[in-house]
């Protein structure tokens, strides 16, 4: 069940019993936002949605060593020397510490066996930080042979680990805006009556052009990646992460993240953190953060009031800001500025998205300490406001990491943005015009350009790439991307004219791809994948016989 079964199942009933002609005409004479959805979240509850919500999904799963030692055998399984699913194990590592009850050892001896997994991957800096780890979590003592050993056996290994490649510092190479510093001065802000705002360049840009650098002002991590990621800075982690001590969806790559998330978003998701993460998307879940992140800016929730109803504060954007004074309350001017089209919606579409927002605003506030927050009425109504009006801007504002992707890899949703080597025209003008409520007249609709499949060679256009360099590419090697990433640049500028046809998409799937390799966007699952020499233990080190080696991993699975 997610919140769009609800929605749908709500219309469908009200249809069925001939009422929807009436509740939809007592939702549009509504005229403010928190009207709308309380008079939806007041229908929810006397048709027992509500109710049957808290039936069928849980708010948040609790401790329990019985689940954390389910996870840490299943991780056993997969570190088998029969399977040597390694990142499989991982997870599932992952999965039993987050499970383990505060003070239990179930916690310790999760982290001891991600370490004997680091080990095999000769990752003896990671290793001995979860080795050190265990030890705090009160590691018991009839196992401690085994920590003490890899131990000492990692610390002679260690200067055999080379460092890890730092990400490629990109530099913008244009003059700074004179209003947006971190912005190119060739950018500047255009409306039309159709379009609303739009950031253009006054001149022409060629392939590889830098024309902004810019931080999030808030940002989420999609539940796939809970056991992977951070869920405060979002960096892979996964090999060092630790857990939420209240539930068991979040992990975090430090103290000092763990402790940042809990003292402001994590505090107000936690309790409700499973439902969350069932039944809403990304688009819900970050509106929601954004919501959170502009109420920790603040003191008192009237003192936000009063900042969102400044009328200063309208419609700002960001060649509005002070970025001489330059805050996280300056830049949250310009994300509440952000324009939310609820003129052009169908009252269907304000209907859909005031279930959403009802479902969501209910939960927030009667089961988290957003409510101390909030006080009474009219804190409650001014957050069902905001978070409304963020349900409307975020999808059409919002934008995701791309990561290079796994066959197989487990995902949010299978939505993409539509292009048009993927999508055919109509479905393309379709799809942009719900969301972003206009008819996409871009260069590809209007000459209905045919999607990927369908392109053909061009004469005279060579190929970017040799068969030998993709396989430097698919190896994710670094120097290479790095020599190569300015070929593949000026050969797109060179060759626009030919756009499009197969040597233009092969060239920029191949500058795609050196741009992940130089950001560091291809996750430690896919580079592994491409390098077995990594599994092979050290021949300096291990001077057992295979058998006897054999014999000694099993036994360190089996105890641990």
């Amino acid at each position: 069940m997610d919140v769009y079964d609800v929605s749908d199942d709500l219309v469908k009933k009200l249809n069925d019993w001939k009422l929807i002609g009436i509740i939809s005409g007592k939702f549009n004479e509504l005229k403010e936002n928190h009207s709308k959805v309380n008079f939806v979240e007041h229908a929810l509850i006397d048709f027992k949605y509500i109710e049957k919500i808290l039936l069928n999904v849980k708010l948040r799963e609790e401790k329990c060593n019985k689940r954390s030692s389910e996870y840490r055998m299943l991780g056993n399984e997969q570190f088998s020397l029969k399977n040597k699913k390694y990142f499989q194990a991982l997870e599932l590592y992952n999965k039993s510490i987050c499970f383990s009850e505060p003070g239990s050892e179930n916690l310790s001896i999760g982290y001891a066996n991600r370490s004997a997994v680091l080990f095999e991957w000769k990752r003896y800096r990671e290793c001995l930080a979860n080795i050190e780890l265990a030890r705090k979590a009160n590691y018991p003592v009839r196992l401690v042979h085994k920590l003490d050993k890899r131990e000492k056996d990692c610390r002679l290994l260690l200067v055999s680990q080379p460092p890890d490649v730092e990400p490629y510092q990109f530099q913008m190479e244009f003059e700074p805006h004179p209003q947006v510093p971190n912005i190119a001065d060739c950018l500047e802000l255009r409306e039309t009556p159709e379009e609303g705002r739009f950031i253009c360049s006054k001149r022409d840009l060629v392939v590889g052009d830098l024309i902004a650098i810019e931080e999030p002002f808030s940002s989420t991590l999609l539940p796939p990646m809970r056991y992977i990621r951070c869920a405060t800075c979002k960096e892979e982690k996964y090999l060092t992460l630790i857990p939420c001590e209240t539930c068991c969806s979040v992990m975090f790559c430090s103290e000092e993240c763990r402790e940042r998330a809990v003292n402001t978003f994590h505090k107000y998701e936690c309790p409700v953190i499973d439902l969350l993460h069932t039944m809403f998307n990304k688009i819900h879940g970050i509106a929601l953060r954004v919501c959170l992140t502009a109420l920790e800016l603040f003191p008192t929730i009237e003192e936000l009031m009063g900042f969102c109803e400044e009328p200063d504060n309208q419609q700002r954007s960001a060649f509005d800001l002070d970025y001489a004074n330059f805050t996280a309350r300056e830049h949250y001017r310009a994300i509440h500025g952000l324009v939310t089209n609820q003129h052009l919606r169908s009252v269907s579409d304000l209907f859909q998205r005031s279930v959403v927002c009802a479902v969501l605003k209910h939960f927030m506030i009667n089961y988290t300490p957003l409510k101390e927050f909030l006080g009474g009425e009219e804190g409650q109504n001014f957050f069902t406001e905001l978070l409304f009006r963020h349900l409307q801007t975020s999808p059409s504002n919002m934008h995701g990491i791309d990561l290079v992707e796994q066959l197989n890899e487990t995902k949010d949703d299978t939505t993409h943005s539509p292009h048009f080597a993927v999508f055919p025209k109509a479905k393309r003008i379709e799809t942009l015009s719900i969301q972003y409520r206009f008819t996409c007249k871009c260069e590809a609709c209007q000459n209905d350009y045919p999607t990927f499949g369908k392109l053909q060679p061009k004469l005279f256009i060579p190929y970017v790439n040799e068969e030998k360099d993709m396989k430097s590419l698919i190896a994710y090697d670094f120097d290479f991307a790095l020599k190569n990433y300015r070929k593949y640049c000026e050969f797109l500028t060179k060759h626009k004219d030919a756009y499009p046809c197969e040597q233009i998409s092969s060239a920029e799937e191949s500058l795609k791809m050196a741009l992940h390799i130089l950001v560091d966007a291809v996750p430690l699952k896919a580079k592994m994948n491409q390098s077995p020499q990594f599994f092979d233990r050290s021949k300096s080190y291990d001077q057992k016989t295979e058998s006897s080696d054999n014999e000694q991993k099993l036994e360190a699975i089996r105890s641990e």
